[in-house]
């Protein structure tokens, strides 16, 4: 696992919009998403999603995207960050084979995060919309689980990365992820203005 820094931020992780990403092609699970955020919402094992088909977009000849955050809920991960990022990624969840043109792949996963954390300032923080998004999101600093590189809150099924996991993995995935802070206890760090808008 990578180390920790001592000060504690938040970002969302996306897409970049870098012109420097060239032409590429990626994976994505479109209406599985809604087995995903079944899960998150019941909690249930019986709702564990299993067997998530993905579909590639894009030329077959361009690159593939190593590590998509997608929906903001399931990222995409392909072996080569999996491999590199396994420990930090199996601490805060699973990493689940696709499966692509009918067949479970070995190269390309679901990264679905289990890890659910009571540490939303709710007094701070503005209400979750219809889609899970919280557009103000205020941490309790005490509470925010550092050691972890990403976790959940229960008022939201989308993803909060801790800042040193979401720097890591900017700079393994470049130039296809950007980084937006959400929150950060330094009161000097200004948070973007809408960190969930693309």
């Amino acid at each position: 696992m990578a180390e920790i820094p001592r000060g504690r931020a938040v970002c969302r992780l996306l897409p970049s919009v870098s012109e420097a990403r060239g032409e590429y092609r990626a994976l994505t699970i479109g209406g599985e998403l809604t087995k995903v955020v079944r899960w998150m919402l019941s909690g249930s094992p019986d709702d564990y999603p299993r067997g998530i088909a993905a579909e590639w977009v894009g030329d077959p000849d361009w690159r593939p995207v190593e590590f998509s955050p997608g929906a903001d809920e399931a990222p995409i991960v392909g072996r080569r960050l999996a491999d590199e990022f396994r420990a930090d990624f199996e601490a805060s969840g699973s990493l689940l084979p696709l499966t692509i043109d009918g067949k479970e792949s070995e190269d390309w996963f679901l990264f679905l995060v289990e890890q659910v954390v009571d540490c939303l300032d709710t007094t701070e923080s503005s209400e979750p919309e219809w889609d899970g998004v919280i557009r103000r999101s205020v941490f309790r600093p005490d509470a925010v689980p550092g050691h972890l590189p990403v976790f959940r809150v229960p008022q939201s099924t989308k993803l909060y990365w801790n800042e040193w996991a979401a720097e890591r993995l900017r700079k393994l995935a470049a130039p296809d992820v950007e980084a937006r802070l959400v929150w950060s206890e330094d009161p000097s760090r200004v948070p973007h203005p809408d960190p969930w808008s693309f």
